[in-house]
């Protein structure tokens, strides 16, 4: 595991029709840093677009994001931050949220991982 190199790891919600637009943003960087993104539910602080929020036992109301996250170098977080927020803007309520967290350590499982030695017949 390197500890060296300060590290960022970004997480964002987004819209799910809003994913190719931020997929060409982070294409268009010149250090791509590669991503994954899970399919998520959950409810924001707004309880509900556009109206009152009711919920029951049997009927809870979700919204669908796609959760992004990406880890890159710590000095281009910002950008890579403002590039998303700006290519997942629609300007409605929902829109979803970007925020950052330190990385304490990160390695490539093929730079670092290797498989035991195997005994020779």
């Amino acid at each position: 595991m390197s500890t060296d190199g300060s590290k960022t790891l970004i997480t964002a919600l987004i819209r799910p029709h809003m994913e190719g637009h931020v997929v060409r943003a982070l294409h268009d960087l010149p250090d791509f840093p590669g991503f994954t993104f899970d399919e998520v539910r959950g409810q924001g602080r707004g309880r509900g677009q556009g109206g009152g929020y009711m919920s029951t036992e049997t009927d809870l109301s979700y919204h669908q994001y796609l959760e992004l996250r990406l880890v890159c170098r710590s000095e281009l977080a910002d950008d890579i931050c403002g590039r998303i927020a700006s290519a997942a803007w629609t300007g409605r309520k929902g829109d979803g949220v970007v925020y950052t967290t330190p990385v304490q350590s990160f390695a490539r499982i093929r730079e670092t991982g290797k498989r035991p030695e195997q005994p020779h017949d």
